[in-house]
């Protein structure tokens, strides 16, 4: 035999590959076998991720199960929302087909995984042993602890033989911190908790005996790995001829294009560590199971990024980026704008910022109040718009009092329930004082200081740069790849342009897509609000799950009035324009709860429903509003595309942002 590499597999048993037999002394003594595909290279070009659909074969049943640190967990809780590859193990096997090829598959798919982030992020591998007698929580450990993480040779040029792994008395070497696939081991205490859990999955599992007629330790089994989609479901079972590590991530990626996954947004590794969402999520908060899921403010790291090229090259999907004559944006105005937006001495009391209220890694909105709270807790009447895309907005505010970016700036800097500022002088004389913003402004204006124009053009350019598509709605309209988006999506889409009509006011082009009309309509939730007589009471939530009625005098008494709204009427004074509100682009609406400009619709099933049903009805209701008639199936295809609107450079817009410094009272 030739090319000979040996694999030690720590006590267990060793390994002589040749390229095309393999020889091993274990407990059964000699054997020849030829080794299964999956320690070499295909023989066969594996089929092209989404070429192809992968069948429901069944359910993942639940499982009460112990992991290495002795606590024990669900299978559910673990497979639900991931991508999931179940094996059946021990660490005894002598195998080579067995649990080993497993094993080394495994490993292959956690090397391979480091240069495919989407992988990484994704997918979950867990191996359950049945030998729980012997593969206890503490033996396990060692190996979950970084034994399976050690380096393997990926010499493909002459197959399995390149494949070098050790698990014996060797240097443990640790992954790169950017390794983010998960792979764990599980037990159970017994084999009374155990049988149940192989019947469910088929799992046939035999102890071996000696010639003595003892059990010596070894089983003979069947290799089945399962693939689990995050809704729980079995979307294929792997044989030895068929597992092997081309095959499972191809299959894996037809999942994840299946259910929208964005593959494009693992382009750059750093930002797969950028998570979108609010840093102390309450969701859940309503039942008193609730755990928090905050964040370490430390972990809030970012990366600079040239977001002029969002300007000059605007991604799939949009037009080009509209420019005032007398404001070209520029590299200088880009850092100062941003400078600027971050920071929160532009307040009267050096405490609020732009950013308070559009929280980049929350869609430039707010997702934990439902209308934005400003200066000293003083309430605002309105949901906190994104700023996506806003250069391309032609009203902005909800009720479209403004039609520049650059004048748009000085409003909330003014208003007295956001900012505080009592007059432009204030904030113009304050930076003009702020050591850390010299030359700042002369460098980006050609000599200018602060001014009253220099600073909103600051702003508006850093707001102009904050462009997101090429979704995978704009790759699959736009570009022509016809598994950009998933069936459940591409339905959705036949109902937003048909049956539904949503087009009519969130608009798609030839060219590109806006999905606004920019104009302003009445859905009937302003009307409803301003006619609705306030209760008695109201229920307050005081803790997770808890809540106590609370009589609105006293509510009132702490706080302030919350002022009558009549929208675009407060722009025109004419009675035709009350309620109305501008028509919001839908670009990253996923990411951009709560909805409508009260923040009155948490979730776009909500806002969905509330179409579905054609609003709320009133004697100037826009006729464009009524009832749609949809199935709850064709409800479901509609938010599954909704969801395919996200760009894919949300997280480079992020990490951008948590690379700039936030300008507090400490910097004066």
């Amino acid at each position: 035999m030739t090319h000979l590499k040996k694999i030690t597999l720590g006590i267990f048993f060793s390994i002589s590959l040749s390229t095309n037999v393999q020889s091993f002394d274990g407990a059964a003594g000699p054997q020849t076998i030829l080794p299964a595909p999956g320690y070499g290279e295909l023989d066969f070009e594996a089929p092209r991720a989404g070429s192809y659909k992968l069948p429901v074969l069944g359910y993942a049943k639940n499982a009460k199960v112990i992991d290495t640190n002795n606590e024990t967990v669900s299978y559910h809780e673990m497979f639900r929302g991931k991508y999931t590859l179940l094996n059946f193990m021990y660490t005894r096997c002598d195998d080579l087909n067995g649990c080993p090829l497993t094993h080394v598959v495994f490993s292959r798919i956690k090397e391979l995984a480091k240069q495919d982030p989407t992988v990484a992020q994704n997918l979950q591998m867990l191996s359950m042993s049945f030998d729980p007698s012997y593969d206890t929580p503490e033996h396990l450990k060692k190996l979950e602890s970084g034994l399976h993480d050690q380096h393997m040779d990926m010499d493909h040029s002459s197959g399995h033989e390149g494949h070098d792994m050790q698990h014996g008395d060797h240097q443990m070497h640790h992954e790169p911190e950017t390794e983010t696939v998960n792979w764990k081991y599980l037990t159970t205490h017994s084999e009374e908790e155990l049988f149940p859990i192989l019947d469910d999955y088929g799992q046939s599992v035999i102890p071996k005996s000696d010639d003595a007629g003892d059990d010596d330790g070894n089983f003979s089994h069947i290799l089945r790995v399962f693939l689990i989609d995050p809704d729980l479901k079995i979307r294929n079972i792997y044989s030895v001829s068929f597992l092997h590590p081309d095959i499972i991530i191809n299959d894996l990626k037809t999942l994840m294009m299946e259910y929208g996954v964005d593959e494009s947004n693992a382009k750059n590794q750093h930002l797969q560590n950028i998570r979108i969402g609010a840093g102390d999520s309450k969701a859940g908060y309503e039942t008193k199971n609730y755990i928090t899921n905050s964040l370490s403010i430390q972990n809030r790291q970012g990366k600079e990024t040239d977001l002029l090229k969002f300007v000059e090259n605007p991604p799939l999907g949009l037009p080009e980026v509209p420019v005032p004559a007398d404001n070209p944006v520029t590299e200088a105005k880009i850092k100062l704008g941003k400078k600027l937006f971050f920071d929160r001495r532009l307040s009267l009391n050096n405490t609020i910022s732009c950013a308070i209220c559009h929280v980049p890694e929350q869609g430039f909105t707010n997702h934990e109040i439902l209308t934005a709270v400003g200066f000293e807790g003083r309430s605002v009447k309105r949901n906190a718009p994104t700023i996506y895309n806003t250069a391309y907005f032609k009203k902005l505010f909800h009720d479209g009092r403004e039609t520049s970016l650059e004048h748009q700036v000085w409003q909330p800097m003014l208003a007295r329930n956001e900012m505080a500022n009592p007059s432009f002088g204030v904030v113009i004389e304050k930076l003009r004082h702020l050591e850390d913003y010299d030359g700042l402004f002369e460098a980006a204006f050609d000599g200018q200081q602060a001014s009253f124009e220099t600073i909103p053009k600051a702003i508006a350019s850093y707001e102009r740069t904050l462009n997101s598509a090429n979704s995978p709605f704009d790759r699959w309209y736009y570009g022509k790849e016809k598994d950009a988006m998933p069936p459940s999506a591409i339905r959705g889409f036949d109902l937003f342009a048909g049956k539904a009509q949503c087009i009519a006011c969130h608009t798609v082009t030839e060219k590109h897509a806006l999905f606004t009309d920019n104009s302003l309509h009445n859905t009937g939730i302003g009307w409803e609000r301003a006619m609705r007589k306030d209760p008695e009471t109201q229920r307050v939530q005081v803790a997770p799950g808890r809540y106590v009625d609370v009589k609105n005098d006293i509510i009132k008494s702490v706080g302030n009035q919350q002022e009558g709204d009549l929208g675009h009427y407060e722009v025109t004074q004419d009675p035709a324009d009350r309620w109305k509100y501008r028509t919001p682009s839908l670009r990253n609406v996923a990411l951009t709860a709560p909805y409508m400009h009260d923040g009155s619709l948490g979730t776009l099933e909500e806002v969905v429903t509330f179409y579905n049903g054609g609003g709320i009805k009133n004697e100037i209701q826009s006729p464009l509003i009524q009832p749609l008639n949809l199935t709850s199936a064709e409800m479901e295809d509609l938010v599954a595309f909704l969801k395919s609107l996200n760009g894919d450079n949300v997280a480079e817009i992020i990490s951008d942002s948590f690379a700039t410094p936030i300008g507090d009272h400490s910097k004066n």
